[in-house]
């Protein structure tokens, strides 16, 4: 049984480094859209994302190597 959460963690960090990765992408097509006060705060929101989903990841992928 912790061989199997080892594994859905792991594809659980996986999944997280792919949605950080993907915010990043999506961050630089609205970094070429002129400047307003909305673009700064989704440039402020996104940055939260991709440093939460990155910790999260971390966090889930050394429990996943305890646990295998």
């Amino acid at each position: 049984m912790r061989k199997i959460t080892g594994y859905i963690m792991l594809l659980l960090a996986l999944g997280c480094a792919m949605v950080a990765l993907g915010t990043v992408i999506n961050l630089g097509f609205i970094i070429m859209r002129p400047d307003s006060v909305s673009v700064v705060n989704v440039f402020i929101g996104q940055f939260v994302m991709i440093v939460g989903a990155l910790v999260l990841a971390g966090i889930l992928y050394k429990s996943a190597q305890t646990r295998l």
